[in-house]
């Protein structure tokens, strides 16, 4: 809706112009009018008209005027785009994401062939769904995540790529555990950056990817497996990546998850204990081995293990919200409510701990 902006008629206004922009009569101008104020002349000045342009263009990207207002915008203010990606930026920086993708959506549809606004709002796309899901709420950070990778896709079909679209696309699929290619993307960054500080962190990366061995063929085989629910048929090529890569705690961590959606809990226990000895720093392997002593209803380890998780991701929700029902399962009912209760005050419209929280008022315990 368009309520604030106002349609001038510029017919019958020869040579009129607006800072160095002549008008051309034939196109109305948009006048941003403040809510609850009267139009009056004094307010086409160039902010408003820009302000106005630029709700047009939120409202509808395919204007038939876009063209136009561009002119304008870049004419009556060239410095618009260095400006306006400094604010959304800090936004960005203060995890004030909505407030930044309102602006890398207006620079966007400024300059939509421009690889650095393409860039920009992938980044914060994927900046935002990764927020999201550590704050527990994965339907909206699955729907930030899709449009993160619709804008990584466009850029990687452009031609003339930066150092810096090669190092963001890296980290992207790294994050999404398709490390063939960003192994192709960080090699390619490192030819071309003069950025040391990045190239030196960009061939660790590239050390602990080939180390690790995830772009492995039967790793890679056996994680589409699992996720696939077929755990049994994942452990052969898991064997076979472990003797390639002993080291790995990769190895240990993806065998001890395929014997946890197999229900042999103390298997994967011994599993993640051993991927844990290669990795001590990671909260996932402590929130995996939290759930299979859940399932065996060893609570105290249960819950001590959940604990060391959080106190590595101290933001993530997933860790409280099975810290409840660890309490809950071991009938400890004003506790597990707490931890709804913390969670519902990072995020208060998170369903599963409404839901969560709703079973354990009712229980009778």
């Amino acid at each position: 809706m368009l309520n604030d902006v106002v349609f001038i008629s510029m017919e019958g206004k020869t040579n009129f112009k607006i800072g160095d922009f002549l008008v051309r009569e034939d196109i109305s101008l948009p006048v941003y009018v403040k809510e609850g104020e009267k139009f009056s002349i004094d307010y086409i000045t160039p902010e408003n008209v820009i302000t106005g342009m630029i709700k047009v263009l939120s409202d509808n990207s395919e204007n038939e005027n876009i063209d136009y207002y561009r002119d304008f915008i870049f004419t009556v203010q060239p410095d618009i785009e260095a400006r306006l990606s400094h604010v959304a930026y800090e936004a960005e920086k203060n995890h004030h994401y909505d407030e930044a993708l309102e602006i890398y959506r207006i620079l966007y549809f400024l300059k939509p062939d421009s690889i650095e606004q393409n860039l920009n709002i992938a980044i914060c796309y994927d900046e935002f769904s990764k927020y999201l899901f550590s704050q527990g709420r994965d339907k909206e950070a699955n729907k930030f995540e899709e449009q993160a990778y619709h804008f990584f896709k466009i850029l990687d079909g452009f031609e003339n790529k930066t150092d810096r679209v090669y190092y963001y696309l890296g980290r992207f699929y790294v994050s999404h555990e398709n490390y063939e290619k960003a192994v192709e993307y960080f090699r390619q960054f490192i030819d071309i950056t003069n950025d040391i500080e990045k190239k030196e962190e960009v061939i660790q990366l590239l050390e602990d990817i080939i180390d690790k061995g995830v772009t492995d063929e039967d790793y890679q085989t056996a994680l589409e497996l699992i996720h696939a629910d077929k755990a049994i048929d994942a452990i052969g090529y898991i064997d076979r990546f472990a003797k390639k890569y002993p080291k790995s705690w990769n190895a240990y961590y993806v065998k001890g998850w395929a014997f946890k959606k197999m229900e042999k809990y103390q298997d994967a226990i011994e599993l993640f204990e051993k991927a844990l000895k290669l990795n001590p720093d990671s909260s996932d392997i402590y929130n995996e081995l939290g759930l299979c002593y859940l399932s065996l209803k060893v609570f105290h380890k249960s819950e001590l293990n959940f604990f060391r998780a959080l106190k590595k991701s101290p933001d993530d929700i997933a860790i409280i919200s099975n810290l409840a029902l660890c309490s809950f399962k071991k009938g400890n009912k004003q506790e597990a409510l707490k931890y709804c209760d913390v969670i519902l005050e990072f995020n208060p419209k998170d369903l599963d701990a409404k839901n969560l929280k709703k079973v354990i008022e009712e229980s009778n315990i």
